[in-house]
């Protein structure tokens, strides 16, 4: 079972090394975590959504870990550009709705990401873009 992106991002702030941190991102790359770093840390990347927490109840399921690598796929609807028909105040449900279908600490990493920001100080874009590079338009 893959770990959640969170879970990843956690292991990978704990490290001391650069270059561990470095294959510990290699070693997880995935769809969920290169459109995580991106929305956390790419210029490009404009998200529709209000600063803040908006009102939501964290997913009580224990193994919800994995539910963010499937619905990362929704990302565009949240960001600049990606459905630009969709009403502000369905794409803020549709947040929330996901917000609340993944685990508690993929939902706090999803509402960091949305604020342009990680919530582990030791993964920097400078970090991203050497484990990763060209991921990031900084």
């Amino acid at each position: 079972m893959q770990p959640g992106v969170s879970e990843i991002l956690n292991k990978v702030s704990k490290l001391k090394k650069e270059q561990e941190k470095i294959d510990e991102l290699q070693r997880n790359k995935c769809p969920a975590l290169l459109t995580i770093l991106q929305g956390a840390f790419d210029d490009r990347i404009k998200w529709l959504l209000p600063e803040g927490v908006p009102p939501y109840r964290p997913n009580p399921a224990p193994e919800t870990h994995n539910v963010l690598h499937s619905e990362i796929r929704k990302m565009y609807l949240f960001v600049e550009g990606g459905n630009p028909n969709l009403k502000q105040v369905r794409r803020e449900a549709l947040f929330i709705e996901l917000l609340e279908s993944v685990d508690p600490d993929d939902a706090k990493l999803m509402l960091a990401v949305k604020d342009k920001r990680l919530p582990y100080p030791n993964i920097t874009v400078e970090l991203v873009n050497k484990a990763f590079p060209g991921l990031i338009v900084a």
